[in-house]
């Protein structure tokens, strides 16, 4: 049986697929605070994450979101996800480079009144970086 959580994270994933910022920020509480680490970002109340979701599918139109595991205890919830899309638009100052990216994630969400009030999400940018062309690879020697 799937909590009443869980379907609203499921929701949630649903409106980061759609690629409509305002569709995301409809889960999120006010003063919502979103978090990317390591320290790429954090993005604070309903119009700065909206700003920066609407970039995100800017640079990534056909962004996707995939959960994987997920865990609730009370107001906190655990997700294990993969993203990916295609970068096909400006990305801060990196211009499009027409790659494709998969990136494992795990996201700590914390909720409030059945929204989400915080969600910092743990991911390899360098990862993600690389697969864009953007990074160098490693080589080992």
């Amino acid at each position: 049986m799937t909590s009443d959580v869980e379907k609203m994270l499921m929701d949630y994933v649903g409106a980061w697929n759609s690629g409509d910022p305002e569709k995301v920020v409809s889960f999120l509480t006010d003063d919502c605070v979103f978090e990317s680490l390591p320290g790429e970002a954090v993005h604070r109340g309903l119009e700065e994450i909206k700003a920066w979701a609407t970039g995100v599918f800017a640079a990534f139109p056909d962004f996707k979101l995939e959960i994987k595991s997920l865990f609730v205890a009370g107001d906190w919830v655990g997700v294990e996800w993969i993203e990916t899309g295609t970068h096909k638009g400006p990305m801060g100052s990196s211009p499009p480079t027409g790659k494709s990216f998969s990136v494992p994630g795990a996201s700590i969400i914390e909720l409030h009144q059945g929204k989400i009030k915080r969600e910092t999400l743990y991911w390899d940018s360098a990862t993600f970086l690389r697969q864009l062309g953007l990074m160098p690879e490693v080589h080992s020697q």
